[in-house]
């Protein structure tokens, strides 16, 4: 089963009239790939893809011309709907995850994995680290993971933001009916140790690393990661 709140957050997203808002405009999906790959010194080809949180598939396209096959997956049944009809690349199979592992995907069978605008949006420090380890399980020898995801700036000041936050949004999204008000849309940011840890954890180690200024996130900076099975 998917985490509680999750499905029901990004289903609605999938529906509504501002879906790009949500999850990145369709248009600029193909040259925000590219960006990832190149900002990171990588240029992924053939072999198996697996693309997390690939919403109403806006990325999706470009991957199946560059792999063999691509498992696009993503918490959200009217997401994948959405992409299915977006998408008409034959080797890219649709995948329903809980949020919590990447179900369905063998263990070392990405050659390439790819999550863009997702981390950012999971509700809590140990969903975020779950998905970690989930990369690392999936990621085959050899392998690279393209990840992004904002990461907390060190010091007292975002530390306290974090916690008066993670206590304030679950009580401002019992008074908003807006999507941006909930926990699963508003998401929790790492610290570098937390990262690190988690990485570590997972198996994992850093093969390239950028960052770019300024993060749309209070308190944070957007990391850019290019990751290999340690």
């Amino acid at each position: 089963m998917a985490r509680p709140g999750m499905r029901t957050v990004w289903d609605a997203a999938a529906v509504s009239e501002e879906v790009e808002r949500y999850v990145g405009a369709r248009a600029t999906g193909r040259s925000e790939l590219e960006s990832l790959f190149g900002r990171l010194g990588g240029d992924p080809r053939k072999g198996t893809c697996v693309e997390v949180g690939c919403g109403f598939g806006r990325m999706t396209a470009a991957l199946a011309e560059r792999f063999d096959r691509v498992l696009a997956l993503d918490v959200s049944p009217a997401m994948l709907d959405a992409a299915r009809a977006a998408v008409s690349a034959p080797n890219v199979e649709f995948l329903v995850i809980s949020g919590e592992r990447l179900d369905g995907v063998e263990d070392a069978a990405a050659d390439t994995l790819v999550s863009y605008l997702v981390l950012q949006h999971l509700p809590t420090r140990g969903t975020i680290l779950g998905q970690l380890a989930e990369f690392g399980r999936v990621l085959a020898p050899g392998g690279q993971a393209f990840v992004q995801l904002p990461v907390l700036r060190p010091g007292v000041h975002p530390r306290l933001w974090r916690f008066a936050r993670a206590a304030a949004v679950p009580f401002v999204s019992l008074l908003s009916r807006r999507l941006t008000s909930r926990p699963e849309y508003r998401g929790y940011r790492l610290t570098e140790v937390e990262l690190a840890g988690g990485l570590a954890r997972a198996g994992l180690r850093v093969a390239a690393r950028d960052e770019a200024e300024p993060s749309p996130y209070r308190f944070s900076r957007e990391v850019f990661l290019r990751l290999e099975r340690a």
